[in-house]
């Protein structure tokens, strides 16, 4: 029975040693072995010296508890160990995630202004701002041509526009509205 026990630890040292040494399934192959073999062993040790079929059972039942949530632990921690802080990427600071482009940085003096749509957006087309034609994206909406609309943001080198409401509209210079 103690080298049923010795086998199945075995059995599971490797498979522990499986998620963190890069082995090609070497020791996966190994921890099968091993909890079989204990297994097995289980199974032909006598009852009277603690084995049998029933503690064999009971064994299975027991390894099919304990391996997956062994394996589920062993994975939670795999990203902090050596090899998991190189297998994955770390995240980038926010710094690095915003990355602004020159192109977005010529338009960003737009931010805020009012220009009337050249085309009609279904939900791109061509904008006026200052005497200049760019492309520009609605949010999703459908605007027509001729239609007076605000800059909201700079996306992807496209200007994101919204329609003006109608109590903007008054209140825009009236060489605008011309």
């Amino acid at each position: 029975m103690t080298w049923a026990i010795l086998a199945i630890l075995a059995g599971i040292l490797f498979l522990s040693l499986e998620v963190f040494v890069p082995s090609g399934g070497l020791l996966m192959i190994f921890s099968i072995f091993f909890v079989g073999a204990g297994v097995v062993l289980i199974f032909y040790t006598p009852e009277s010296e603690g084995g049998g079929a029933r503690t064999g059972i009971y064994t299975i039942v027991g390894l099919l508890v304990l391996m997956p949530l062994l394996g589920g632990l062993l994975f939670y921690w795999w990203p902090y160990t050596p090899m998991g802080k190189a297998v994955f990427l770390k995240e980038p600071t926010q710094e690095e995630a915003e990355v602004v482009t020159e192109a977005q940085q010529a338009f960003e003096h737009l931010h805020g202004q009012i220009g009337k749509t050249l085309t009609m957006h279904q939900p791109s087309g061509a904008t006026e701002v200052q005497g200049k034609r760019f492309d520009s994206t609605t949010e999703g909406m459908f605007v027509d041509a001729g239609q007076f609309v605000r800059i909201i943001a700079v996306s992807a080198n496209q200007l994101v526009v919204r329609p003006v409401s109608p109590r903007e509209l008054e209140d825009l210079p009236s060489d605008l509205n011309a």
